[in-house]
């Protein structure tokens, strides 16, 4: 059954397809999403690249088999130079960046025949919001953004509009684990949008230029910056947020938010709500954001990604087999949307 959200890639200007860990089942999306569209007649609407490397035919760690990836006349790929040479297809080079990467420049080329290539490109944010308008402006209506292992951040909605989140016994063997694991990672992805302080003042589109410290918010939507430099030095600073340990306050806190802060306000009467600017910030554990919680206070967010679709891979790299059925089940049962196993 073809998953229902590939129906609708089009839709969104850029789409980041990631992994929760290695051998989730990634490459088997992308891949299936690029045939798709071929076959659809709508191959001209993609482009396509990767922040890490992928296509190959073995795995650079496990040395299984790996999926190759097909692209389709019409389709714009950017990869470095040294996997375009190693191209099994033709195609048009449209573009090659100034930018050198340790496997050399990346080239945006669009695809003539039918073929298998390597695809690795930008490996920053600010090589992939390139990418994205170099695709545009070459014709694409959707930049697809390849993930890799530990890269959820460039999948942040600063870079991408929506996203696909692949998941399976990658993550863990044991379903219910990996169905809680999974559940989180929904669940941060989904956190509610900061719009506006109770009075009615917008503060979230000033907060967007803040790139470090901690910042407190008043009811008045004014922020002020604590100088807190890092939440590595809370313990020195903690006097600094009494102001704002009060209904209708809240801290932004522009760098990563850990375990040691929340647990810090957690041992606290009062606690303000917490801002960040997107999930990649997030960098708790389960328990200490469920405590945190417990009190009332919130976690916020000032821009969300529409996550698009959830696919699982129940199939661990050492071949143990979770049943595919009862796995989208619960997993849907979980997060409250359809979850696809791209090969079932």
């Amino acid at each position: 059954m073809t998953p229902s959200f590939f129906e609708h890639i089009t839709d969104y200007g850029s789409l980041s397809v990631v992994g929760m860990a290695k051998n989730v089942g990634k490459t088997v999306c992308l891949r299936a999403l690029l045939g798709h569209a071929f076959r659809q007649g709508q191959a001209g609407a993609l482009a396509v690249t990767s922040v890490g490397t992928d296509g190959e035919a073995i795995d650079q760690v496990y040395k299984t088999q790996k999926p190759e990836l097909t692209f389709y006349p019409g389709m714009l790929v950017q990869t470095a130079e040294q996997y375009y040479h190693r191209r099994r297809l033709s195609a048009e080079i449209l573009d090659i960046g100034r930018e050198s990467t340790a496997c050399g420049r990346l080239v945006t080329a669009r695809v003539k025949t039918p073929g298998k290539m390597i695809i690795s490109g930008p490996a920053h944010t600010q090589g992939l919001q390139e990418y994205i308008r170099t695709a545009h402006g070459l014709g694409a209506r959707t930049a697809i953004i390849d993930g890799a292992l530990s890269r959820l951040s460039l999948a942040s909605p600063f870079v991408s509009e929506a996203m696909v989140l692949c998941t399976g016994a990658a993550v863990s063997k044991n379903m219910d684990d990996l169905v809680r694991k999974t559940s989180f990672q929904y669940r941060l992805l989904d956190l509610p949008l900061f719009l506006q302080t109770p009075s009615g003042r917008v503060a979230a589109e000033g907060l967007l230029s803040v790139s470090s410290g901690v910042h407190g918010i008043g009811a008045d939507g004014a922020a002020e910056d604590l100088r807190i430099p890092s939440l590595l030095q809370i313990d020195k600073h903690m006097e600094k947020i009494e102001p704002y340990c009060r209904e209708g306050a809240f801290l932004y806190v522009a760098g990563l938010l850990n375990d040691t802060f929340l647990n810090r306000l957690s041992a606290r009467r009062q606690r303000p709500d917490l801002v960040v600017s997107d999930f990649t910030k997030l960098f708790f554990s389960e328990a200490a954001y469920k405590t945190f919680l417990r009190a009332g206070s919130r976690i916020l967010v000032l821009r969300q990604p529409k996550v698009v679709g959830v696919c699982v891979n129940p199939v661990s790299p050492d071949g143990y087999r979770l049943e595919s059925a009862a796995l989208r089940e619960r997993m849907q049962e979980a997060l409250g949307c359809a979850v696809f196993d791209i090969l079932a």
